[in-house]
């Protein structure tokens, strides 16, 4: 019984599985899924300060076998196997008894090696990950003006959140153990019918709806008089362990709230 199955998925949605024994490849001895981090430091004496540290992007590795079948031999399915490659990112999925994992990344290398007396293909293969291992994504739903969300991530994380109603003037905050560490707020005149703000790396991005109508040049309705020096303002993320979101307005009502967010990792 295999106890942790890999399978990747490339940018046109074909599946590669890496560990079933009735395919023709199999991922043999994976590595690279614990974590590694670089520490800088300053020498007093006989002890060191740590000045910074920096945690490695994943690669995971491991040793692809390629098999004989009754109509494809290994040279082929090597062959398929690159073709399918080219199509980038790709994402890895790590399934363990009772979490599921993804990474996205590009295959950095592919050692091709010839056959031994068992007819197997031998390859050292690198995954290069482009980011951190995820979760699975975590959606909440609502009408109230408070959440609690909980975000078991090894550091803060984006998300996303869209609140739906007659908005005037709204805001939101985050809080944890009682400490403000993030504020959004969008001001005019007229209501907004809708606010989505994502705050994740490299998606960042603001939608205002006012009826049915999308809002130009939404981050000019910022209001950037809340920030106070100390706080991120708009684009925060999540921190790490249990906060408190608080949504408000000056004056209209609330229909409906939603948060995304995927939980990520150093290790797996």
């Amino acid at each position: 019984m295999i106890y942790r199955k890999f399978w990747i998925i490339n940018s046109k949605g074909e599946r590669w599985d890496l560990t079933e024994h009735d395919l023709l490849t199999f991922l043999n001895n994976p590595a690279g899924l614990g974590l590694k981090k670089t520490i800088d430091s300053v020498r007093y004496g006989e002890r060191a300060v740590k000045t910074s540290e920096t945690y490695d992007i994943p690669a995971p590795s491991g040793e692809l076998l390629f098999y004989d079948a009754a109509n494809m031999d290994r040279y082929h399915m090597y062959n398929l196997f690159c073709r399918f490659i080219v199509n980038t990112p790709l994402v890895l999925h790590y399934k363990t008894p009772n979490n599921l994992f993804t990474l996205e990344c590009e295959v950095s290398d592919l050692q091709k090696t010839e056959t031994k007396d068992d007819n197997i293909m031998r390859c050292n293969v690198t995954f290069t990950g482009l980011g951190f291992w995820k979760g699975e994504t975590l959606t909440l739903t609502g009408t109230s003006n408070t959440y609690t969300i909980e975000n078991d991530s090894d550091f803060p994380v984006g998300f996303e959140i869209t609140v739906e109603g007659s908005l005037t003037n709204p805001y939101f905050t985050l809080e944890q153990d009682g400490e403000l560490y993030g504020e959004a707020k969008f001001d005019d005149a007229t209501a907004f019918s809708s606010v989505y703000v994502n705050s994740n790396d490299g998606e960042q991005n603001v939608e205002l709806m006012q009826g049915t109508s999308v809002i130009p040049n939404p981050l000019s309705y910022q209001d950037l008089s809340i920030s106070n020096g100390s706080i991120y303002v708009t684009f925060v993320k999540l921190a790490r362990g249990e906060s408190t979101l608080t949504i408000g307005m000056d004056s209209g009502s609330i229909s409906k709230v939603t948060v995304v967010y995927t939980p990520q990792y150093r290790s797996v």
